[in-house]
């Protein structure tokens, strides 16, 4: 008798008894991009996900570079980005946080190709977002070459702006359709004589990689436009409420109506949009969003540099807005571009005032642990293994590489 139709009786044996088996719990490690204070230096750091309550573990500083760096997740591996005066990207096992597997280059025809975001489709498929230029790439991040990493390309250039960029700042997936983030902040007449045009979301077959049309008008821009707030800077899909959540600064001051913040609503069936909250004179510019659930959401509420408070509201009807407690008036960075919870329902928020994340337990928004980054924390994701998380799902839903208990091995 082989030993796989040995697993299977265990299997139905347990199954009849009434006990289920028991999976393999899932193993989170979070990833953070840090940079010196005065920005002269950049690092990574990895952090244990559990126990809750602490003590997590942490290894700070790993691979030294610039302080410009972004970075996102899929399954164990995570992609750290460098932007400004570099240009590329880096692979890395969370099992060896420090050796990269690969570094490729971002750059095109251009010089300034500035990478914000990879969006995976699946392990050999997947959209950087090239800020500065006018094509994001189709990859392939399982490529052990750089000659097979970049496999296609989708033009963005019907969305750029006097500049010659759209600023494509961030994207999602949500039922095989790429939803693009665009600015569309035309920077051509200087610091502090910025245009803020209409930002868009454009929409793409993940199948077909082709643009779609949503109003089927044969439009010069085939995609959403996201009136009322400007200057996008995240973009969230979340699965619980079938709705995509898109959230833009302004220029930074809530006073000026012609260039306002706030977060925005689509109906990703429909491409309806609603404006869920505006920037206002209690909470300043809208200058960060993570949507944990139906009903519960933050935002960093920016008064001024450095100067910024955490706050809570209900996403579903843009109401019931409070400070949370123990996050006002500090530097608070990195809740744009696909901030999610981890596995225990812990936000992890950048706490750059004290050079520490600060875990958050949002059901109760206290504090479960501050872990210190050793530099200032800008960005946080999550590598999964055992039931791997998909860069914004939940960690423990069903998945093909879900584990079994050892005896089922």
């Amino acid at each position: 008798m082989s030993q796989h139709y040995l697993k299977f009786l265990l299997v139905i044996t347990l199954l009849t008894a009434g006990i289920s088996p028991v999976l393999a719990e899932t193993t989170q490690t979070a990833v953070i991009v840090t940079a010196a204070a005065d920005w002269s230096s950049g690092a990574h750091s990895v952090v244990s996900v559990d126990p809750v309550g602490g003590p997590r573990q942490a290894q700070n500083n790993l691979n030294p570079a610039g302080s410009d760096l972004t970075v996102v997740a899929h399954e164990n591996y995570f992609f750290r980005m460098a932007r400004s005066g570099a240009h590329h990207i880096a692979k890395y096992d969370v099992n060896t946080p420090d050796v990269p597997i690969w570094q490729f280059s971002t750059e095109g025809n251009e010089s300034n190709s500035n990478p914000y975001d990879l969006v995976f489709a699946d392990d050999e498929k997947a959209y950087l977002m090239r800020y500065g230029s006018e094509t994001a790439w189709i990859v392939n991040p399982a490529a052990v070459a750089e000659s097979g990493f970049k496999i296609g390309e989708l033009d963005l250039s019907g969305y750029s702006d006097a500049d010659g960029t759209p600023e494509m700042v961030a994207a999602i997936i949500a039922d095989d359709l790429l939803f693009v983030a665009l600015q569309r902040v035309d920077t051509s007449g200087g610091w502090g004589n910025y245009t803020y045009n209409t930002p868009y979301v454009a929409v793409f077959d993940t199948k077909t990689d082709t643009e779609i049309d949503i109003y089927s008008c044969s439009c010069d821009l085939k995609g959403i436009p996201i009136d009322g707030i400007f200057n996008l800077l995240t973009i969230q899909y979340l699965e619980d409420t079938g709705m995509i959540y898109v959230q833009g600064v302004g220029n930074w001051d809530e006073t000026d109506t012609a260039a306002s913040g706030g977060i925005v609503r689509i109906d990703p069936a429909t491409y309806e949009t609603e404006v869920i909250l505006s920037d206002g004179p209690d909470f300043g510019a809208i200058s960060g969003m993570a949507v944990v659930s139906e009903t519960k959401g933050y935002f960093v509420g920016y008064a001024g540099w450095g100067n910024n408070s955490l706050y809570s509201f209900d996403p579903s009807c843009g109401c019931d807005v409070t400070k949370v407690d123990g996050f006002e008036n500090i530097s608070i960075s990195g809740m744009q571009s696909g901030v999610y919870t981890d596995k225990n329902d812990m936000l992890w928020i950048s706490n750059q005032t004290t050079a520490s994340v600060d875990i958050l337990n949002t059901a109760t928004d206290i504090v479960d642990e501050s872990v210190s980054t050793g530099l200032n924390p800008n960005k946080v994701v999550f590598c999964s293994q055992g039931a791997p998380d998909d860069n914004g799902s939940d960690a423990d839903d069903d998945d093909d590489n879900t584990c079994f208990i050892s005896i089922l091995k």
